[in-house]
């Protein structure tokens, strides 16, 4: 509940994209219930957690201001469907990055 994530605006648009803001999980998950029972409304817009890094173990220390709540845990496994990982095994071997993202939001 108190892991930093990133969260756009779906309805703003800045330079082709939508802004982003910084809020805990669980004040998230508060917004998304609050929009539903809203009837998919909100003053606040149409918010989107977008581009989590919740798996990047170990690449980055601890860093929950960057949106990295567990690094020390195993989060994510790629699908068999998808087992040759290429541009991840790549991006894990140098330690610089990662393209495993957590993406979730209302409809609308």
């Amino acid at each position: 509940g108190e892991a930093v994530v990133p969260v756009a605006n779906c309805d703003v648009k800045e330079y082709n994209s939508n802004p982003k803001e910084q809020l805990p999980f669980k004040e998230y998950v508060e917004y998304w219930r609050e929009y539903i029972r809203n009837g998919y409304r909100s003053s606040r817009g149409c918010l989107y957690l977008k581009d989590w890094h919740l798996s990047r173990s170990g690449l980055i220390p601890n860093a929950p201001e960057l949106g990295i709540a567990f690094p020390e845990q195993d989060v994510y496994t790629t699908p068999v469907y998808f087992s040759s990982d290429w541009l991840n095994e790549y991006w894990d071997a140098v330690a610089v990055d990662d393209f495993r993202f957590v993406y979730m939001g209302p409809k609308g």
